[in-house]
């Protein structure tokens, strides 16, 4: 194997995959906007990419076999100029004759459409991406552990020994981890029944909010509570939080947030749900409980990987 390209390794998502690539023996190249960029580790290989500029695409490309893929996100990016970039990868990647990409799609994608701009990005990229001549697997992570300690949730619980997030009290959620997301892209890179996959997974349990608070607060010592936090509320809140000074991007965050998270909370069976048991069988995996992610990222300040992006589908997953 020559090496593993990383697209969006400067994100929180990307900055997992190069640990634990580098932590399994894997040669890897980071791609990044500016060469020399501080976020990526002492010793990690970098390579100059643009999606938007072609040109820098060839060179990136070379002398790697396998691509593990993360994109923005369309909740909070214009969808058709993701596209474009995605398009223009597929492009050069056919040319480059690239083996394997592993497409990690940062949020829970079905078979069919939803109407959630999201989604149905996501969809649209995992379709081409299974049309293309190269081999691809696709990756859909329901929701992220690491959502926890970011912005939108981590004062609540900080200040007020509170998770204040907007799910259904009954709703079981499968919470999955960066790295464990990571561990599953490395474990399907190598494996040919893997191939034109579309990927579902979460943790090892699905926990109601009370028995997420719980865990929580077993972990951090401390007693830790839950709160559904209405939809409408929550969406309002993530608008203003990630376009501050632009009110119509805001309000077309808050309108798509609320749109989407109804539906999470609303489907049967729920995206959030995932029974995990066959997949860990097949690749001899052991995942992270809830429990045990807490207990290795204290909640003194808020945890920020490598990458530092935070956005809900860079460093976790809300739309």
């Amino acid at each position: 194997m020559q090496g593993v390209l990383v697209i969006g390794a400067t994100g929180d998502q990307g900055a997992a995959q190069v640990d634990v690539l580098r932590a399994a023996g894997w040669a890897v190249v980071a791609a990044v906007r500016q060469p020399g960029d501080p976020r990526i580790p002492p010793g990690v290989d970098s390579v100059p990419l643009d999606l938007h500029a072609p040109e820098t695409l060839a060179p990136a490309l070379a002398g790697v076999d396998t691509v593990f893929l993360n994109l923005p996100s369309a909740s909070f990016n214009d969808p058709e100029w993701i596209l474009q970039g995605f398009e223009n990868f597929l492009k050069a990647a056919e040319k480059a004759a690239i083996s394997r990409i592993v497409f990690n799609a940062s949020l829970y994608v079905g078979p069919s459409e939803t109407g959630h701009v999201a989604h149905d990005t996501r969809l649209r990229i995992i379709e081409r991406l299974f049309a293309s001549s190269v081999d691809a697997t696709a990756v859909c992570p329901v929701i992220f552990m690491d959502n926890l300690l970011r912005g939108w949730a981590l004062p609540s619980l900080r200040d007020r020994q509170v998770l204040s997030y907007p799910h259904n009290p009954d709703l079981p959620v499968s919470w999955i981890c960066l790295s464990d997301v990571a561990r599953i892209m490395l474990a399907v890179a190598t494996d040919p029944a893997a191939v034109n996959r579309r990927l579902v997974v979460g943790g090892p349990e699905a926990l109601r909010g009370e028995q997420t608070a719980a865990a929580l607060g077993r972990a951090w010592g401390r007693p830790i509570r839950f709160e559904s936090l209405p939809v409408a509320q929550f969406a309002r809140q993530m608008g203003q939080l990630f376009a501050p000074d632009d009110p119509a991007t805001a309000a077309r965050i808050e309108r798509d947030l609320a749109a989407v998270y109804r539906w999470y909370n609303e489907s049967v069976p729920s995206p959030f749900t995932v029974d995990m048991r066959e997949f860990l069988s097949r690749y001899s995996l052991e995942l992270q409980t809830v429990e045990t992610w807490a207990k290795a990222h204290p909640l003194s300040q808020e945890y920020i990987p490598t990458g530092g992006a935070r956005h809900p589908q860079s460093a976790g997953q809300a739309s």
